[in-house]
């Protein structure tokens, strides 16, 4: 079989639009598996049962991958659309294609690495725009330009090496550097560090960064997961609070809380609808802008800009839209369905409540609340409908995959849709009349300095558990005597487990709390250093 230039760039399309994840559900199943790829192939290379029967025995050897934080340790879709179409061009046998499918699925990985790098630009382009209350341009440059640029650094390259063979792209993987692949491997291990230091720059309190560390080192010495993870911290922050409440007494007047009570409560101005197209823009570009900056704030913050136009209608509110803008575009990363869902949803209330009574909600709750339960729900996303209910479809419909059967790769992608998409609503609408009232009652009881201390301790001592999980630098330098040899790694791990991961993350923090605030410069600088430093092989 020859594969033709249509064909190639076909095939190079469809990665390029399966690595931009749109829309979500079905894009980060693509994202992360075999299967439905290779109906896709079989589609454009019109060999269905043998792009199938390949497919199926290279999803066996991705089962459980999922991109958990945005850190993918391999990447299968770029592994199906060269490895597939390669195997059937040649002739080569399942065996083959595995064999052929590691390396691309490596190298796929880095290039997802630098692909986040780049689309720091774009969220940095976008903030230009939402300075001047531009949220169309903001959303142009940072998720749309961002998607258009991932579709071209996948398309262009797979094109490429199908159009002009298998042989010209084994020469390409054997020629790579090791070095260069070892810098590449350390700047995805350090790059992480950047947003984890972005977000506890901008939520933390002096007297509350110990939380930060007590949340890195529980990880460190005990390697809980993030549900455990919550359940500790909340108990932690129940107890701070409980035992310092004296400090957030006073708050409520008592003759306004009457007056508040007499009040009709506000009829509210978002509809089912508009619920509905806020959460329909959330779920089609969730990832589409994933940088290691930002993560997913800029489509985050381009599904609130419909309902925040009601809440800031006019040329007098500008100022305030632009504001409301400004704290949505800062760092947010979680799983779209049962983070994205109830985090939107709750956003929505907080930022109409506010619009209503602008002093009454400091811009910092709405942020330290997305930030306290973006990790802890994306714990439970990436448990429910990632690594159970989609490996759980995919090993429903696998046969079928094994015998040739399309069915195999549609199914389970069809399912898994149409049950997130669902769920995700439901959350969203449920969250967003949910946290009308917590508002409301919020207000009334006096809470909001209490909550604010709390989501802060609790986002800080979340943020420093998930730098412990992402940030993964290592180092391999060894010494060697007569007598043994000794690693310098182990000897730090000795010290302080995490010793590394630890100092990245605060060498950002300080140059962002101390220096300068100027995130690219941060990306930027840890970048250089880190490829510098891996491709010397002092770090890995």
């Amino acid at each position: 079989m020859t594969i033709t230039i249509l064909q190639a760039v076909l095939l190079g399309l469809f990665c390029g639009i399966a690595k931009c994840c749109v829309p979500y559900t079905a894009g980060a199943f693509m994202f992360n598996t075999v299967i439905f790829n290779a109906v896709v192939v079989g589609a454009v290379l019109g060999d269905m049962p043998q792009a199938m029967i390949i497919g199926a025995s290279l999803q066996l050897i991705y089962l459980g991958v999922i991109s958990a934080g945005g850190n993918q340790p391999s990447d299968p879709c770029l592994a199906a659309y060269i490895a597939i179409p390669v195997a059937m061009a040649s002739g080569l046998n399942t065996t083959a294609a595995v064999a052929l499918a590691v390396p691309v699925g490596l190298l796929g990985a880095q290039i997802t690495n630098l692909i986040y790098l780049m689309a720091g630009f774009f969220a940095q382009k976008g903030d230009t725009f939402v300075e001047k209350g531009n949220a169309a341009g903001m959303t142009r440059w940072s998720v749309i330009y961002c998607a258009i640029a991932r579709i071209i650094c996948f398309g262009v390259p797979v094109a490429i090496a199908l159009y002009f063979g298998s042989g010209a792209l084994q020469g390409v993987l054997d020629n790579i550097p090791a070095a260069v692949t070892n810098g590449l491997s350390a700047m995805g291990a350090c790059l992480p560090a950047v947003g984890f230091a972005i977000i506890a720059n901008l939520i933390s309190k002096p007297k509350y960064i110990p939380f930060f560390f007590a949340g890195f080192f529980l990880i460190q010495y005990t390697k809980i997961g993030t549900i455990p993870l919550l359940m500790v911290g909340g108990f932690l922050t129940f107890l701070y609070i409980t035992f310092k409440s004296n400090e957030f007494q006073g708050e409520t007047d008592e003759d306004e809380d009457d007056e508040d009570e007499e009040e009709e409560p506000a009829e509210k101005l978002l509809s089912k609808k508009d619920i509905l197209k806020s959460w329909v823009i959330w779920w089609f570009s969730a990832e589409t802008c994933h940088s290691f900056e930002r993560m997913q704030a800029p489509s985050f913050c381009t599904s609130l800009v419909p309902a925040l136009k009601k809440f800031y209608p006019g040329e007098e509110n500008k100022p305030r839209y632009i504001e409301a803008l400004k704290r949505n575009m800062t760092f947010f990363n979680t799983e779209a369905h049962w983070g994205g869902g109830p985090i939107l949803g709750l956003t929505l209330a907080l930022e109409e409540k506010k619009s209503r009574n602008y002093e009454a909600i400091p811009g910092e709750v709405i942020m330290n609340l997305k930030t306290g339960l973006m990790g802890p729900l994306a714990g439970i996303g990436d448990t429910i409908s990632w690594s159970t209910l989609m490996y759980l479809l995919i090993g429903l419909f696998l046969p079928l995959a094994k015998k040739g059967n399309p069915l195999g790769g549609i199914g389970p992608i069809v399912l898994l849709t149409v049950i997130c998409f669902g769920i995700g609503y439901f959350l969203t609408q449920k969250c967003y009349t949910f946290g009308y009232s917590f508002a409301e009652n919020m207000l009334k009881s006096g809470l909001v300095n209490k909550i604010i201390a709390g989501a802060s301790i609790l986002g800080l001592f979340m943020m420093g558990g998930l730098a412990s999980t992402y940030v993964t630098v290592s180092t391999p330098i060894k010494f060697a005597t007569s007598a043994y040899t000794t690693t310098l790694q182990s000897i730090f791990d000795s010290i302080v487990p995490g010793l590394l991961p630890l100092i990245v993350v605060l060498c950002v923090w300080g140059y962002l709390s101390k220096v300068k605030r100027n995130y690219f410069a941060a990306t930027l600088g840890v970048t250089i250093v880190s490829l510098v430093l891996g491709c010397l092989g002092v770090i890995i």
